[in-house]
């Protein structure tokens, strides 16, 4: 991994250490300039989480991804720059209407300055935008944005105030992970007909005034009047000015 290139994506120049500030400087930057994606399971692509096909794909090729391409990535960022890190798998909450789903969200623990953070750059238009610590009960404000974590037996729940009423997101326990437990999950996401990868296309990105969501063919912009019918043309001007995606085009997204 070369980490310069890896910060001139993130667009970011600081002093590189293991400290919070660090860590939280790289979470916001990855979560500000590498989108969450899912066109590769839309191309029926392969998905591999290798460390040097990652790299690749989300830094050399200005591409973004799901939560183990991200997570896996961003946590070989971190373990260069020897921080201590815990992949972990959380089961989905949001959107799913209190059917339980599989445990199939990748996020991490991570530790700096004596204290443990969950870091998530994967969670699409409603995931983290910098690391929270491991504490109950404590919001967290991000960009306009409130979390915070709830304690279950042996379990967290992350929770997002969304209109007043507090949602969870997804919740995680401890237990360490290690990388070839996320291939069945990617395989189960990337190729199941239950999977809403499978059945959706879908691009978000946060910015500092708030996210971008492309949702097949409409999209969301925290400046713009939200459009529901996207030509090709628009979405492949979106991709492009707006999450700088030159790779992909509708034409192979929906006329497949």
């Amino acid at each position: 991994m070369h980490i310069p290139d890896y910060l001139k994506r993130l667009k970011l120049d600081i002093e590189l250490d293991n400290s919070f500030n660090t860590l939280r400087e790289l979470h916001r930057a990855h979560a500000f300039n590498i989108p969450f994606e899912n066109f590769n399971v839309r191309l029926k692509h392969p998905i591999a989480l290798d460390k040097e096909s990652l790299f690749e794909k989300l830094i050399l090729n200005n591409r973004g991804g799901y939560c183990y391409e991200l997570n896996i990535l961003f946590s070989f960022l971190l373990e260069a720059l020897e921080f201590k890190v815990t992949r972990l798998i959380g089961r989905p909450l949001y959107g799913y209407n209190n059917a339980l789903r599989p445990r199939t969200h990748m996020v991490l623990k991570v530790e700096a300055e004596g204290k443990s953070y969950l870091c998530d750059l994967g969670f699409g238009g409603k995931g983290l935008i910098e690391p929270i610590e491991l504490q109950y009960d404590q919001e967290n404000e991000q960009f306009g944005d409130v979390f915070k974590l709830i304690k279950h037996p042996e379990l967290y729940e992350l929770q997002c105030r969304l209109n007043n009423t507090w949602v969870s997101l997804y919740s995680f326990d401890l237990h360490p992970q290690s990388l070839i437990d996320y291939e069945l999950p990617n395989f189960f996401n990337s190729f199941s007909t239950d999977s809403r990868f499978t059945q959706q296309v879908i691009c978000a990105m946060p910015t500092p005034q708030g996210r971008m969501l492309l949702l097949d063919r409409s999209f969301k912009h925290p400046d713009r009047e939200r459009v529901d019918e996207l030509s090709d043309t628009d979405y492949n001007n979106i991709l492009q000015k707006d999450f700088n995606i030159n790779t992909i085009k509708a034409q192979a997204l929906f006329h497949a």
